[in-house]
């Protein structure tokens, strides 16, 4: 009954949100006093932790964009002589001392973990796809979806869903849509704003600028998963039945002309 006495004055007298905690010492007093006393082993109210300060990380956000900008920029202007680098190890090394220079000559605080993810990000700009390439490289993803600079999606579990992943502005997607295209003599500009091409692993790319886009470059990559799928796969997918595939074996081997058409996806 002390108990149920006591658990009911504290509920009438917690405010929301407030956490009670008993200390051992309360405890174990309350254990020898039998909880008699009303106040015996009062608990202490806790106040909430305090939420997160969005308005600093917000700022702290703009300020790693600001340091993103500045080294892009500088970053283009070595861009020649930084692909003429075969040794990734110094090719690192020549990142290191271009963000060192920015952050010292511009007195910008930042982190170890900020300074480091800074120079991952521009090696991946210099011998990679930028924002891409982890989502290239994570083979769960079955598709890339980016709608301008700062919207990008992808397909995962047959599930579209939006990232994080993001790019600085506009000539930052058309500088990667560039490096997809020129290794395969193809172009794109306002004369011809579509562009399809594929990726060295045989991933399919889409490319569209304005005027036929709206919303800044839209860049679409479908990959194909790292192992083909078997007839076996197929016919356990429910994609063809196993006399399906007997017929066509048997028009191969009967050297027969076949015509296939139908969608690809």
């Amino acid at each position: 009954m002390a108990q149920a006495r006591i658990t009911t004055h504290l509920e009438s007298c917690r405010k929301p949100g407030e956490v009670y905690v008993m200390s051992l010492r309360q405890r174990v007093e309350r254990a020898q006093q039998g909880a008699d006393a009303p106040n015996a082993g009062a608990l202490v109210p806790v106040p909430p932790p305090a939420p997160p300060n969005r308005g600093r990380v917000a700022a702290r956000e703009e300020l790693l964009r600001d340091i993103r900008l500045r080294l892009q920029d500088e970053v283009m202007s070595a861009f020649h002589s930084l692909l003429d680098v075969s040794d990734p190890t110094e090719l690192q090394r020549g990142i290191e001392e271009i963000v060192d220079r920015i952050i010292r000559v511009h007195g910008f605080a930042v982190t170890h973990d900020e300074r480091s993810r800074l120079i991952e990000e521009l090696v991946g700009e210099v011998g990679g796809l930028g924002p891409l390439d982890p989502l290239l490289l994570d083979e769960t993803i079955t598709e890339i979806m980016v709608n301008g600079p700062n919207h990008v999606y992808i397909e995962r579990g047959g599930k579209i869903q939006r990232v994080e992943s993001h790019f600085l502005n506009d000539e930052h997607v058309l500088r990667i849509i560039d490096r997809i295209i020129t290794p395969l003599g193809r172009r794109i500009d306002k004369s011809s704003p579509r562009v399809d091409a594929r990726l060295p692993d045989g991933s399919r790319v889409n490319a569209v600028i304005a005027p036929l886009s709206l919303v800044g470059p839209v860049i679409t990559v479908r990959k194909f998963p790292a192992k083909p799928l078997t007839v076996d796969d197929l016919v356990r997918f429910g994609t063809a039945t196993a006399e399906m595939f007997e017929f066509l074996r048997a028009c191969v081997e009967a050297r027969l002309n076949v015509f296939v058409s139908g969608g690809t996806g």
